[in-house]
């Protein structure tokens, strides 16, 4: 019992850890993306001015 116990907390660990990365790397590419494409469309905005 001991051990099915210790290996639900360690799968709980690891599951919150995979969340919390999830999370940080959907912020880092969309948001990364986003501002790619205002950049682009500023850049397009420049040359033709």
């Amino acid at each position: 019992m001991e051990t099915k116990l210790n290996t639900d907390e360690k799968v709980e660990k690891y599951d919150e850890q995979s969340l919390k990365g999830t999370l940080f790397s959907t912020i880092v590419f969309v948001g990364g993306g986003i501002v790619a494409f205002i950049a682009l469309l500023f850049i397009f905005y420049m040359i033709r001015l």
